[in-house]
């Protein structure tokens, strides 16, 4: 997650509370079929309890192959296949979870993220904005902070400035959102202020990736009292 290219996202561990939403009543599926999804995507949170993303990938998709149209299904389905380096497969299914329910903000989100990491940075825009107009959104730092990556690669610069702004003032130790912000910042030759935004990426966590990573940047821009 150190360079430039990859948008934040939550490991799937860290994404139960979205996992653990109810699952909505589907319509033409019948109630013993409703039950075995149940218990199958009952089977696939305990199975990413246990961060064994593998096995929990077999039980969601028996979840949604009998019971295809809730959305939280997918939704999490998707986030596994993110999980697992698969945005080409997750974009299919979390597509379909945000056209089964257009006000779940996490599939939008997830949605984004999985445009992101293909590369497709104006679908990621789209569907990060989508995710910031739901209500039920409880994450908007990091939506934020994806955003504005997404439109750093898009060359729209003042706009990835205000947006990681915000989520920095949402969680003033998003490691992720000074890094990128260090990266609109050079882009527009802003040196002192990028220099600025890559030292607090540092000083955060100096040796994670965008640790790291901050650290070359630094030393592109000729700051040799970093180490």
């Amino acid at each position: 997650m150190g360079g430039e290219n990859v948008s934040t996202r939550r490991g799937v561990a860290l994404a139960l509370s979205v996992l653990l939403l109810p699952a909505c009543a589907s319509t033409q599926v019948s109630d013993s079929d409703r039950y075995r999804a149940q218990a199958a995507y009952d089977r696939a949170l305990g199975h990413l309890r246990e961060r064994q993303p593998s096995p929990a990938l077999g039980a969601l998709k028996e979840a949604v192959a009998v019971d295809p149209n809730v959305a939280v299904y997918r939704d999490t389905l998707g986030l596994v296949y993110l999980e697992l380096g698969r945005p080409d497969l997750a974009i299919e299914q979390l597509r379909r979870a945000a056209e089964l329910d257009p006000k779940l903000a996490d599939a939008h989100f997830h949605l984004g993220t999985a445009y992101a990491e293909s590369a497709r940075w104006e679908d990621a825009v789209a569907s990060y904005r989508q995710a910031l107009a739901q209500p039920t959104l409880g994450i908007p730092d990091l939506v934020h902070q994806n955003l504005g990556l997404a439109l750093y690669h898009l060359k729209r610069y003042p706009e990835a400035e205000s947006s990681l702004r915000f989520a920095l003032s949402l969680d003033p130790k998003l490691q992720a959102g000074y890094y990128n912000l260090g990266l609109v910042l050079m882009a527009e030759k802003r040196a002192p202020e990028a220099r600025a935004a890559f030292r607090r990426a540092r000083e955060l966590a100096p040796d994670s990736p965008f640790g790291q990573a901050a650290l070359e940047r630094l030393k592109t821009l000729g700051d040799r009292g970093v180490n």
